[in-house]
């Protein structure tokens, strides 16, 4: 076994860096980091702590789900926690994009789903003034 001391980096991979930059930096409101100067176009983004969101650009992408209205909780994907879920909720459906607002859970907190511009899903999770339990 490898011991590591931290998770350092999601890595997604787009096509197009300015929707995606739209997305993260607009939509989720993730604050742009130095990049180093690789010799393909990407961007960071500051998660929490020295966690970091890296974006690379590729000509393909892998193949995502064909609908971008399915959302699979069990698909891949990458969570961030959220202060507010319900705060979260309120800007998902301000940005008109669609999202899954998963409520059959035994989880007690509330997980939202939404794929960026190229189809990868991001939870965004966290506490909600009704919390939600299976029943």
């Amino acid at each position: 076994m490898i011991p590591f001391t931290a998770v350092n980096h999601i890595s997604v991979t787009v096509t197009d860096l300015e929707k995606a930059k739209s997305f993260y930096g607009g939509v989720l409101g993730l604050r742009e980091i130095p990049r180093p100067g690789f010799r393909f176009p990407g961007v960071w983004y500051a998660l929490q702590d020295n966690l970091s969101l890296h974006i690379t650009v590729k000509d393909e992408i892998p193949l995502r789900p064909v609908d971008p209205l399915r959302f699979d909780t069990r698909d891949p994907h990458f969570a961030l926690a959220v202060a507010n879920a319900d705060d979260a909720h309120a800007q998902l459906q301000a940005s008109g994009l669609p999202f899954y607002d998963f409520a059959d859970t035994p989880t007690g907190v509330r997980q939202l789903f939404v794929r960026d511009p190229e189809g990868n899903m991001i939870e965004l999770i966290g506490p909600t003034k009704d919390p939600r339990v299976r029943p």
